[in-house]
């Protein structure tokens, strides 16, 4: 299976990527799929796990672009964000997957159903890109939990992004500013 998920971008370990539940709207929101002996999410008490209750699909993107990380994080991608909606493939996505998955407790294991690989992008590891996405873990965990911990270490990364992003990630981080405040 490990292989198969290798196809469309899934690798070992924690894999960011955009997560997409549909319900009485289009839920959106940057998740990381666990490659492990199982594959699997942790889900807080949220949209995107009371979707996945009622439906149990688990469909995602793989996306290198932080602005769509930015803003799926802190709200749905509208319509105008997608290619398509059935299976739903947003217009940046590099692959899209899709998963039947169980839910027990907050933990919901996938099982792949399957995929396709829209774009193929050889990209080098950016460690601005990456900043933004740890900063983004620490922000929606400041907006969820409400502790300033948190919020203080998303902040943490603002040099690290501009000293090691390009304008994207830079651009990016100012959005996920305006969010926080």
């Amino acid at each position: 299976m490990r292989k198969l998920l290798e196809e469309f971008g899934l690798r070992e370990g924690i894999n960011e990527v955009i997560g997409i539940t549909l319900g009485e709207w289009i839920n959106t929101a940057p998740i990381g799929v666990v490659v492990r002996d199982k594959i699997f999410v942790r889900l807080y008490e949220n949209h995107t796990k009371e979707f996945l209750k009622k439906s149990g699909k688990l469909y995602v993107n793989v996306v290198n672009d932080p602005i769509i990380f930015v803003k799926a994080s802190f709200e749905d991608l509208s319509e105008e964000y997608f290619e398509s909606l059935d299976p739903p493939i947003l217009k940046s996505a590099l692959s899209w997957l899709e998963f039947d998955a169980k839910l027990e407790g907050s933990i919901a294991y996938l099982e792949f159903v399957r995929g396709g690989v829209v774009k193929r992008e050889i990209r080098a590891v950016n460690r601005g890109f990456n900043a933004i996405i740890e900063a983004l873990v620490n922000a929606t965990r400041y907006v969820y939990f409400k502790r300033e911990e948190f919020k203080r270490k998303a902040l943490e990364y603002q040099e690290l992004v501009e000293k090691c992003g390009g304008e994207k990630e830079r651009e990016a981080f100012e959005l996920m500013l305006r969010y926080l405040e």
